[in-house]
């Protein structure tokens, strides 16, 4: 058996992290293999699946909390430089699904949810309201009080804003079947 392991930095300010499986953790290491933190299997009580910004793109990040709110997060890219991101998605995609078979013993101690935090779905919505609102009063200011043709181009910040409004409008997670992600030969023969 091959050990797992994932190469994860999540920004400029966090340290690279080296994830991988012991016989009953979720271990990290730092950049020259010291051991930095475990979270054993029997001390994990969520783990969420969500998309987040990589730059321009969106990444997939697990984030497995413990009892005692302590969180280690890996996602499918990592943070290589100013704006720029790596594919680490072939060992994020080993990983997790080492992960998931390994939590199946337990799947019903721990919530195994998908979608994004509540605080960023609210951050986002606001800044879809903020972005509708501030083009729609210049639209109004330009366009139908002073005439400007100009105006028009705001249309543009309108249906921008709209559009993240309804993307991230708040809702609560979705639970999911940890089974579909094990990395096990049932769900390998699917």
């Amino acid at each position: 058996m091959t050990t797992i392991e994932h190469r994860d930095r999540r920004n400029a300010t966090s340290p690279v992290r080296i994830y991988s499986l012991s016989g009953e953790a979720l271990v990290w290491a730092d950049e020259t293999g010291t051991k930095a933190g475990e979270m054993p299997f029997a001390d994990i009580r969520q783990v969420r699946l969500g998309f987040e910004m990589a730059g321009r793109d969106s990444q997939i990040v697990c984030r497995v909390t413990d009892a005692d709110g302590r969180e280690a997060v890996f996602g499918s890219m990592r943070w290589s430089g100013v704006g720029q991101w790596e594919m680490a998605a072939d060992t994020f995609r080993d990983l997790l699904g080492a992960l998931h078979a390994a939590l199946l013993p337990r799947r019903d101690e721990i919530r195994f949810i998908e979608g994004s935090s509540m605080t960023f779905m609210i951050a986002m919505f606001v800044l879809g309201l903020a972005l509708t609102g501030v083009s729609l009063f210049f639209f109004v200011l330009l366009f139908l009080v002073r005439e400007e043709p100009g105006g028009l181009f705001l249309i543009g910040g309108i249906l921008a804003g709209g559009w993240l409004c309804r993307v991230f409008w708040p809702r609560g997670p979705k639970p999911y079947d940890p089974e579909k992600f094990a990395a096990t030969e049932e769900a390998a023969a699917r």
